[in-house]
């Protein structure tokens, strides 16, 4: 998991990270990255989509 995520932009990783292993609510990412919740949605899908791929491929 962690090769798969060292793939990921930057974005998506701090996304990633902050929803999957602090399991943080969109909302408070929101806040915290000034973003909106539907774009860190989307970020967070293209993450594990990536890291899906990456593992099946690897």
């Amino acid at each position: 998991l962690q090769l798969a995520m060292q793939q990921l932009p930057e974005k998506q990783r701090i996304v990633f990270n902050l929803r999957y292993y602090d399991e943080m609510p969109y909302q408070q990412m929101s806040k915290v990255l000034e973003t909106s919740e539907g774009a860190l949605k989307a970020s967070y899908h293209h993450a594990v989509k990536k890291i899906e791929d990456y593992i099946l491929n690897h």
